[in-house]
């Protein structure tokens, strides 16, 4: 049964529930996201981690254009995240890293955005990577927040931090949607959950 359409509070700064979900459409994805706590429990120190190079050295696992606000995202996956291709290898290894990339889209004279020959937008700036590394012990932290041994932080391109550990306990509550069966990610490599189709 799908939660009501709600429209996400603007404290939802790290779009978590997004994560590796995409291309559903965005008003499923704002089905499936349920409201973001205002406050909430999260690691002090700053584990997961920028991930120098993921460009030349993850995976990608998929493109999609964001039309509101217009972005165009990309999902990599590390080795050893991406190494995993059944559910039967969950959950993931401690090491695994996801990264979802935010770009801006560049537009032409009449504002509209480009898109390149597949459809999708064209990618301009990179503004922002939501990160989520799984280890040892990790997400204790979150407490009744807790997405088994996950956790998360948001970078600029630049490596200095947008959403600082303390803070990332909105993307643990969404990532509870998920679900334990699926170590508490969406997608990784995997078809979205059919309740999100």
């Amino acid at each position: 049964m799908h939660a009501r359409l709600r429209p996400l509070p603007a404290s939802l700064r790290l779009s978590f529930a997004l994560f590796l979900l995409l291309p559903l459409p965005a008003a499923l994805l704002l089905q499936a996201a349920a409201p973001a706590p205002a406050t909430g429990p999260g690691p002090t120190v700053d584990r997961v981690g920028f991930p120098v190079d993921y460009q030349k050295t993850f995976q990608p696992l998929r493109t999609f254009n964001r039309a509101k606000p217009r972005n165009l995202i990309t999902v990599y996956a590390n080795p050893t995240a991406a190494a995993v291709a059944d559910s039967g290898d969950l959950p993931y290894p401690h090491g695994s890293v996801f990264v979802m990339e935010f770009a801006e889209v560049p537009t032409g004279p009449d504002g509209q955005p480009l898109f390149d020959a597949q459809g999708r937008f064209q990618k301009g700036r990179v503004t922002s990577l939501h990160v989520m590394r799984h280890g040892e012990k990790f997400g204790e932290a979150y407490g009744p927040l807790r997405t088994g041994e996950w956790e998360y932080v948001e970078y600029r391109p630049d490596g200095s931090t947008l959403t600082a550990p303390k803070d990332s306990f909105t993307c643990a509550a969404c990532h509870l949607q998920a679900g334990a069966s699926r170590d508490w990610v969406y997608r990784g490599r995997f078809e979205a959950p059919e309740t999100m189709k």
